[in-house]
């Protein structure tokens, strides 16, 4: 027997407070009466029952103690443990689901192979009175596949149905599942320990357990392959091409095919390169390297590129690993204005390391204007120091340094001139943002003589406190994004401390985030996606679209193919980004080696269930209580 709620055991404290009741309580009384007499009579009953009063006390004492034991254990929840009918011919059959398996020989890949053996196995185990058979798909998460679940011998005649559904389903193109797929066996060897389980891969494993692996290998396979493709981008600004490429169960020459597109900014350029390799078996895998020399034309130094295809023209047993498309050549151009009536050092200086931080991800342009001369449209990120426009622009973000005027549509609201003292400065943070981040206060001098007060503005963030009043904003809407820093840098040290260049690198990643955390990812990680503009969708190689509700989103890549984001910029073009998912490297290898199966393991007895007792100690609880009203009745008689 067993508790399901253990705790319920609690309620044997009852136990003690019912005897303690029982020794305080007294047992005779002092009374005064007029006379004895009437008593004389029956004094010499009473004392023949005495004795008979004494057991009755006696067992409604150990009636009341059983009655608080039956109440305990019926808030403990008693039940017995059932033991499983195990069948000594149960199989778990589990497929390996993972693209390596989509590799095909004489027409049938390994997975088409693995399910006629698995649904061979099943009709077998089935044939007998006693089978039991289930198949466990691992796939990206391994899985029961539908229908085939323990399912038992009385069950055979749906059997052909599942495993035609099982054969239509398609097998991934990531990793297979295979601590999942483990964990799935567990749960039926749980049930029953003397089931078998079986693992139909193509993969080989030098300690396999408790598996029984079966082979999905077959004579003749081989596979070339392009496992990675990147552009290298030098400190000149050139691009070079490196290329890892593999040749699995061969020892043969292949040739990499590679295409650029759009080069150099002419959409119509294309240059084209190949390279031979032999791969033996000792070595199956290459990096190979391509210079702009490599490519047929004049072998000017390539600077940019729309897209690059790398190839292997091979009849090989795997097709899906024979391409690899390459972005993220052409850096978009970010237009930036600093228009001041006092040019200082300051921003100049923070914008020409920010362009060269910037460079793998960004062509910046900076322009140097004068307030009169300044524009209020067409570039993308205006910096008007001390004389601030008319109207603000809104094709693009602003920061607006020392402000002596509110410009059409900013929505900002302008005290006057505050003259601080330098020692009365103190500086704290706002509400936590990311353009304040990894800025301390404490590390910034305290040499502020003057900033301008800026009274309660709707819309904007609150981000640094001089002496309680606001002197750095943020706002971030659509059609609106500006920042505010009250500070004259000829009158504050804020400009000469590391806090000022991490805030404009800060500023600059809130309103400029790389669209993409990368622009090559395996089946099965995560990309990250962010806008600068609105609208963003991905289109998938399904033709199917994505849009994110929240930005940045993680996007989760499981499908392999070419991947195309857009989204609308502040001065309404469409912008356009696209990144490559390609089938995980180690899939490539069709031979390729592990060091060990997950354990699986059982107790000795299976259990099914439980089965709780609560009926019979309900009961008991009552035939207590009634025969403790019976022995209180008969006592009072």
């Amino acid at each position: 027997m067993t508790l399901l709620l253990p705790l319920g055991l609690l309620g044997l404290v009852s136990l003690a407070a019912l005897l303690i009741i029982y020794i305080l309580r007294p047992n005779y009384q002092q009374k005064l009466v007029s006379s004895t007499y009437i008593w004389k009579l029956s004094f010499k009953y009473r004392k023949k029952r005495i004795p008979v009063s004494k057991l009755r006390n006696i067992l409604i004492l150990i009636f009341q103690l059983l009655l608080l034991i039956c109440l305990t254990l019926l808030i403990a929840r008693p039940a017995l443990v059932t033991a499983a009918q195990t069948s000594d011919n149960e199989v778990v059959a589990i497929i390996d689901a993972s693209a390596g398996m989509r590799a095909a020989h004489g027409g049938k890949s390994r997975y088409a192979r693995a399910v006629e053996e698995a649904g061979t196995l099943a009709r077998t185990t089935l044939d007998a009175a006693d089978g039991v058979f289930s198949v466990i798909l691992a796939d990206d998460e391994a899985h029961f596949a539908d229908g085939l679940s323990r399912l038992e011998a009385e069950d055979k005649d749906e059997l052909d149905e599942h495993l035609l559904a099982l054969s239509e389903t398609q097998c991934g193109y990531g990793a297979a599942d295979i601590e999942g797929a483990a964990e799935l066996a567990r749960q039926v060897l749980a049930l029953n320990p003397k089931a078998q389980v079986l693992l139909y891969t193509a993969t080989e494993y030098l300690d396999t357990g408790a598996f029984r692996v079966v082979d999905m290998r077959t004579e003749g396979e081989w596979n070339a392959a392009i496992l990675d493709a990147a552009p290298v981008l030098s400190d000149n600004n050139v691009y070079t091409f490196t290329v890892d490429a593999a040749c699995y169960g061969a020892a043969r020459p292949v040739t990499v095919y590679c295409t650029l597109y759009g080069v150099n900014g002419n959409a119509a350029a294309t240059l084209r390169a190949s390279k031979t390799e032999y791969f033996t078996d000792l070595e199956p895998e290459k990096t190979i390297e391509f210079a702009a020399a490599d490519f047929n034309g004049s072998g000017a130094a390539i600077v940019s590129f729309d897209s690059m295809n790398v190839a292997v023209d091979e009849e090989d047993s795997f097709q899906d690993d024979n391409t690899f498309n390459v972005y993220g050549g052409t850096r978009p151009t970010l237009k930036v204005q600093y228009a001041s009536s006092a040019h200082e050092n300051f921003i100049w200086t923070v914008l020409y390391r920010l362009r060269s931080n910037k460079s793998k991800h960004w062509n910046i342009e900076i322009t140097q204007s004068s307030p009169d001369n300044a524009a209020t449209s067409g570039f993308d990120f205006y910096i008007f120091e001390h004389t601030m426009p008319a109207v603000l622009p809104t094709d693009g973000a602003v920061l607006l340094v020392d402000p002596n005027a509110s410009p059409e549509g900013s929505g900002l609201s302008l005290g006057s001139l505050v003259d601080v003292s330098t020692d009365n400065v103190l500086l704290t943070l706002g509400e936590t943002h990311p353009v304040t981040r990894y800025i301390d206060p404490s590390f910034i001098p305290n040499i502020i003589t003057q900033y301008r007060a800026i009274l309660p503005s709707e819309g904007y963030s609150e981000l640094l406190y001089l002496n309680g009043d606001p002197i750095l904003l943020v706002r971030k809407e659509a059609q609106l994004k500006a920042a505010v820093l009250a500070l004259n840098f000829e009158l504050a040290d804020f400009s000469v401390v590391p806090a000022f260049p991490l805030m404009m690198y800060n500023l600059f990643d809130y309103f400029f985030p790389v669209t993409l955390s990368g622009h090559a990812f395996e089946v099965g990680e995560t990309v990250t996606v962010n806008a600068r503009g609105e609208d963003l969708k991905i289109f998938l190689p399904n033709s199917e679209t994505v849009t994110p509700d929240l930005l940045p989103a993680q996007y989760l890549a499981q499908q392999p193919g070419n991947y195309t984001v857009t989204q609308t910029d502040m001065r309404g073009a469409t912008v356009v980004d696209q990144f490559y998912v390609h089938i995980p490297a180690a899939e490539s290898n069709l031979f390729r080696t592990e060091e060990r199966l997950p354990a699986i393991y059982s107790d000795d007895a299976a259990q099914e269930g439980v089965r709780e007792l609560a009926i019979w100690f309900a009961c008991a609880a009552l035939i207590l209580l009634v025969t403790e009203w019976f022995l209180h009745a008969r006592e009072n008689l």
